[in-house]
C-alpha cells in the first residue's frame, strides 16, 4: 500500500522573499581564493555566482540553505526547478 505524499516547498523564491538564511561557503576555509555570492533578482530568482580559483589549493564555491526535515519513504522523489548559465562545469 503506497502511501499519498503532498508536495513540500524547501524554499519559495519571490520577489521579497528573506534569503538571509542561504551562505556562501567558499575555498578560503582551507586557503583558496574564490569567491562566490548569492542574491534574489528583481524577478524573484535566487542568483548564485562567482569566480572559481585555483590558486593555493583552492577551486570551489558553493550555496547552502538549511532546511527543515522532509517527510520521505523509499517511493519519494526530490524534484528541483534549477536554471543554468549554459555551461558545463
Amino acid at each position: 500500500m503506497l502511501t499519498s505524499f503532498q508536495p513540500q516547498l524547501i524554499f519559495d523564491f519571490t520577489k521579497t522573499a528573506d534569503i538571509g538564511q542561504w551562505q556562501i561557503v567558499n575555498d578560503g576555509v582551507m586557503g583558496g581564493l574564490s569567491q562566490g555570492s548569492f542574491s534574489l533578482t528583481s524577478e524573484g530568482y535566487g542568483l548564485f555566482k562567482g569566480a572559481v580559483f585555483l590558486d593555493n589549493n583552492g577551486g570551489f564555491t558553493s550555496v547552502r540553505y538549511q532546511f527543515s526535515p522532509l517527510t520521505t519513504n523509499k517511493e519519494s522523489k526530490i524534484k528541483l526547478r534549477l536554471k543554468g548559465d549554459g555551461k558545463e562545469y
